[in-house]
């Protein structure tokens, strides 16, 4: 018997230090800690409870949302399974309780408190922290803080480091960061060692003041850690310059990296990914392309987040390309993308509605064994929502349905808007009523789709049913959500069912405003009833609104593009009389209209009267005036107040000069055209293709061949790309001056750059090769443009034409 009870003794210790040293060198699994506790209960004695504890921790750390009731089980067994009663102490009902409480299992967590309490155990700090922590994780901070303020003291227990950054944690998450500061400010000046504040402590309240925006607050805590004694870690630095990258202030960021630096803290890949970042979100690609080199240079490769970092910027500005070439080279570095590295090329191509591209990734993505998320499926979904591909876009709603994944607010109203827009407004009904089934709340730009697809098949009713709908979910329909729908049924033409709203409107008691009232006038703009849009003007005063700028200049452009010049006077003068001052684009356009209609006296009265009331003038309105003056021989003035402008120094640009040079050269006054082309670089600008199309035109009609040349490859050389027009030009003058040479030779650089012959340059090369007198010519064009078979015979212009186009 005494040989049994000894043996049984020497496993329990062997099975004691077997448990020790496997926990210290962590190769204990749950399988393995499960079979070691069933071995050693039966045997063990009371001093095995450490043994028990260390089995116990390695359970509670295990996953599964099973782990918190097979640990009450396990702790229940203790004393019944061990013929010696092993106990357990405080430290096994911390591991119990931190188990509970990090499944969210609270009520046992305070059960357990309990037990504790009724064992005669002294409660101590770490027991308490647990329940901090899981009162903090769930949102419940001022009941943790309750127990840090009265509970802790009442059982005698000290608050150490751990409890106030559990406290500071918790305040941080639920955005009490001005509580997080105060109570870090009383950890540091309490003068005591229990909770004197440590580097954890610090960036736990620096990262919740960046989170609130309050960047000056966490770099001044930053700051001040030295003077505390506290020494900033790698943590530390990551955060701040985190932060700082986030708030845009990638400089001060750069200023703590390399102090980072100097102190010998070395930074880590996250430290990298975020300056990688922070440039990137000023649009520096240079510099973070430079940081990724320095990055690797201290032997940190890229890993999937500092990818994604890089993608993100890539497709955001539409080099989806380039983006694509770096997720191909992951895959040559081992790296296997996640699936928000998928998420940011699909939104990419999504963006530009290369549909095909995103088809291939999302075939990849499955092959590889990544499931779309929520936020895959909303892109892949507003992409076909967005390129009318309402059956795909259904389909793939369903899809997201199949897989588990719930649509959320932006998915349904996605696929209500498309469905609207195409008129199937009975469909997007049903998504409507599923989504309200599903308890998915509609925003208003759902409401909105759904009154638009209603309005645009005109049933009013049902419009109107939508709005008590809105009223149902907490939603007022007010002026800006009506705007926004009378806007987008203007931009499709459809002005009369925009005006319809305002009865509407009226109806559900919201008063149409000033914007109201332009919408629907631009509207009729647009579709050319300018008697309507007079009549709405008329009406928006009847019901006590004033016309504003807007108003009045949406009209005044209508009646200039009509020729209702006399209209448009009227107009201003109104504007004038109702105390509305006229600003630069009102009077641009009337001056527009007057040189137009060749109502030149009446132009120049205008502009002076301008002067005289000291009405700010820019470029745009002297340009105007100028091309008014040179379009109606009155080239003189023009140029007399060019000088003006130049001789006080007023700011001209390079459209100012191209509107003198034209006018110079039509008028015959040649040299002065080449003299002001001559000046142009003296006022700080440079010709652009418009200048060099005027002055070539002119060298060629000149008949100076050579000088031309010399011109158009000073041009190229300097940066300016020649245009289709400018090219097609530049044919039409040499066909008509017979050098069929030099004009074969830019017809190829209109074919080298893909642009395509105007119809006046077609309409000259059929007139031009349709007689014999220049038929040899043909060997000197493009080989596109010879006759079949090298005929000479006489062709139709027709027959010419199909030879061209074939």
């Amino acid at each position: 018997m005494s040989r049994r009870v000894s043996a049984a003794r020497d496993r329990c210790l062997e099975l004691d230090r077997v448990i020790a040293t496997r926990a210290r060198s962590g190769s204990l699994g749950l399988d393995d800690a499960l079979k070691l506790l069933d071995e050693l209960l039966p045997i063990a004695r009371p001093d095995s409870v450490f043994a028990v504890n260390q089995l116990l921790t390695v359970v509670s750390r295990a996953q599964g949302t099973s782990i918190p009731a097979l640990l009450v089980s396990l702790f229940n067994r203790i004393p019944r399974a061990s013929s010696d009663k092993v106990t357990p102490n405080i430290y096994t009902y911390s591991i119990l309780i931190g188990s509970l409480c990090r499944a969210g299992c609270l009520e046992l967590g305070f059960a357990a408190l309990g037990l504790i309490l009724k064992t005669g155990w002294r409660v101590n700090a770490i027991v308490l922290n647990q329940l901090l922590k899981g009162l903090c994780d769930s949102k419940r901070v001022s009941e943790a803080l309750d127990i840090f303020l009265r509970r802790m003291p009442e059982f005698g227990c000290t608050p150490d480091v751990v409890s106030c950054s559990t406290l500071l944690k918790g305040f941080c998450n639920e955005r009490r960061v001005d509580d997080a500061l105060e109570l870090l400010h009383m950890m540091a000046d309490d003068g005591g060692t229990n909770c004197t504040p440590n580097a954890v402590a610090y960036n736990t309240v620096i990262t919740g003041c960046f989170r609130e925006g309050q960047v000056d607050e966490a770099y001044n805590l930053f700051l001040e850690m030295p003077d505390r004694g506290i020494m900033p870690n790698v943590v530390t630095y990551t955060t701040v310059i985190d932060g700082l990258c986030k708030a845009q202030a990638v400089d001060r960021a750069v200023g703590v990296f390399q102090q980072m630096i100097q102190k010998g803290v070395k930074p880590d890949i996250r430290t990298y990914t975020c300056l990688i970042h922070g440039y990137l979100s000023i649009g520096q690609w240079e510099e973070a392309v430079r940081m990724l080199k320095e990055m690797s240079g201290h032997g940190h490769d890229p890993d999937v987040v500092t990818y994604a970092v890089l993608l993100d910027y890539l497709c955001k500005n539409g080099e989806c390309t380039e983006a694509r070439n770096i997720f191909n080279s992951m895959f040559q570095r081992g790296i296997k993308p996640n699936v928000t590295v998928y998420g940011s090329l699909l939104h990419g191509y999504a963006a530009k509605g290369a549909l095909a591209d995103m088809h291939d990734l999302l075939d990849l993505m499955a092959g590889n064994g990544i499931s779309p998320d929520r936020h895959i499926f909303s892109t892949v979904l507003c992409a076909y929502a967005k390129g009318s591909m309402i059956d795909e876009a259904v389909d793939i709603f369903n899809k997201m349905r199949h897989q588990g994944l719930s649509p959320d607010v932006v998915s349904y109203g996605s696929l209500i808007d498309a469905l609207c827009k195409f008129g199937r407004v009975d469909d997007a009904m049903l998504k409507f009523n599923q989504m309200i089934n599903e308890g998915v709340t509609p925003n208003t730009f759902v409401f909105n789709s759904l009154v638009y697809g209603f309005c645009t098949v005109g049933k009013w009713e049902k419009a109107e049913e939508l709005f008590s709908e809105m009223f149902d979910q907490g939603i007022r329909p007010d002026v800006v959500f009506f705007n926004t729908i009378m806007c987008n049924l203007c931009r499709e033409g459809r002005v009369m069912e925009a005006e319809s709203l305002i009865e509407l409107m009226e109806r559900l008691d919201v008063k149409p405003d000033v914007v109201s009232y332009n919408t629907i006038i631009d509207g009729h703009r647009l579709a050319g009833r300018l008697d309507e849009a007079m009549k709405l003007l008329n009406g928006m005063v009847s019901v006590g609104l004033k016309p504003d700028v807007i108003t009045y200049n949406t009209l005044l452009h209508g009646n200039c593009k009509a020729g209702r010049i006399g209209d448009a006077c009227s107009l201003l003068r109104a504007m004038l009389s109702n105390g509305i001052t006229p600003d630069v684009v009102a009077y641009g356009t009337v001056l527009h209209g007057l040189f137009q209609s060749r109502r030149c006296s009446e132009a120049k009265e205008l502009y002076i009267n301008m002067m005289k009331n000291g009405t700010q003038w820019n470029i745009y309105t002297c340009n105007i005036i100028l091309s008014g003056l040179c379009k109606n021989n009155h080239v003189d003035d023009a140029f007399k107040m060019f000088q003006n402008l130049c001789y006080k120094d007023n700011q001209v640009d390079i459209v100012t000069f191209n509107i003198i040079i034209s006018g110079l050269l039509k008028s015959g006054r040649k040299e002065e055209a080449m003299d002001l082309f001559a000046a142009i670089s003296a006022h700080g600008l440079a010709p652009n293709v418009v200048t060099y199309r005027l002055i070539a035109e002119n060298l060629i009609k000149e008949g100076l061949l050579e000088e031309f040349d010399n011109l158009f490859s000073a041009m190229e050389k300097s940066g300016c790309a020649p245009d289709s027009h400018m090219l097609n030009a530049l044919v039409r003058r040499l066909m008509h001056r017979g050098d069929i040479r030099r004009a074969g030779v830019y017809l190829s650089k209109i074919d080298e750059k893909n642009f395509s012959l105007e119809a006046s340059t077609t309409s000259l090369l059929i007139s031009v090769f349709s007689s014999m007198e220049h038929q040899h010519h043909v060997k000197y064009l493009p080989e596109k443009y010879h006759f079949p078979n090298g005929s000479n015979k006489l062709v139709s212009p027709h027959e010419s034409l199909l030879i061209y186009l074939g």
